[in-house]
Formats: structure tokens, C-alpha cells, sequence
């Protein structure tokens, strides 16, 4: 009963394609290890590029801190982002899209969607090293 509704939902040609993987199991299987291998190595590249951002960031951020120890995520981040996203070109090929069905190409965009990369994941990753930044509202208070 579900493969008749299955192959209602996929028409004519959808039902010609089941029958055909049917009738090949070495085919199908050749096709899906691919795409694990792929989507495997996608994983892999993406953690890869997590970890060097962070690296990145904990640099970055020591020597800003160095210079302007009032700074805030923010701050950070805008200082960050250009080094950052001409870097992340060079450290992979291809990440999973955020679907995770098929690759996309590592750009700043890209990679920037997956691992959300902003001033609040600056913050978190500080935070998890034990560096507090300054909120943006402190300076008001400090100036009273």
C-alpha cells in the first residue's frame, strides 16, 4: 500500500526510476555510498572550517583586546568579518547545505549560515575561553 501511494505521488517517470533501482541494486548502492561519501566529506569540511574560525577569532580577538580591552562583540565582529570571510575561501571546497541534501561551495555566505557566525557566537566562544567582553549598553553605565 505504500509503494502504490509512494508511486502515485512520483507519476509515470518516478515509478519508471523505483523499478529501475529495483532492478540495480549495485547501481543504487554505488549512487547512495557516493553521496554519503560526499555528504561525509562535507561534514568534515565544515567542523574543519569551525575550528579554524575559532582559532581565527581567539587570535583576533587577543590582539584587539590588547588595544581596546572596552570592546564589544560587535566591535569585534567588524574588525573580524574581513580577514574571516577571505580566509574561509581557502580552508574548504564544499560544506552541506543547510538542508543537507546536496554540497554547496564554501563562501563567507555560506559557511556564515551554517555555523552562525556573529558577534553573539564571538561572544559565546570568548565566553567558553573565559574572556568576558563588555555589552554594548557598559559604557553608558561606567560614564555615570
Amino acid at each position: 500500500m505504500l509503494e502504490v501511494m509512494i508511486r502515485s505521488m512520483l507519476g509515470k517517470s518516478g515509478g519508471a526510476i523505483l523499478d529501475w533501482l529495483r532492478g540495480h541494486p549495485t547501481a543504487t548502492t554505488t549512487i547512495f555510498a557516493l553521496f554519503l561519501f560526499v555528504y561525509m566529506l562535507g561534514q568534515w569540511q565544515l567542523h574543519r572550517i569551525e575550528r579554524r574560525t575559532a582559532q581565527l577569532v581567539l587570535e583576533m580577538s587577543q590582539e584587539w583586546l590588547a588595544k581596546k580591552p572596552n570592546i564589544t562583540a560587535t566591535g569585534l565582529y567588524k574588525r573580524i568579518y574581513p580577514r574571516w570571510s577571505q580566509s574561509v575561501q581557502n580552508w574548504g571546497v564544499f560544506i552541506p547545505h543547510r538542508l543537507e541534501l546536496w554540497p554547496v561551495p564554501v563562501r563567507p555566505e555560506t559557511v556564515q549560515s551554517k555555523i552562525s557566525f556573529s558577534p553573539q557566537w564571538i561572544a559565546s566562544l570568548l565566553a567558553k575561553h573565559g574572556i568576558q567582553l563588555k555589552a554594548p549598553g557598559d559604557e553608558i553605565q561606567d560614564e555615570q
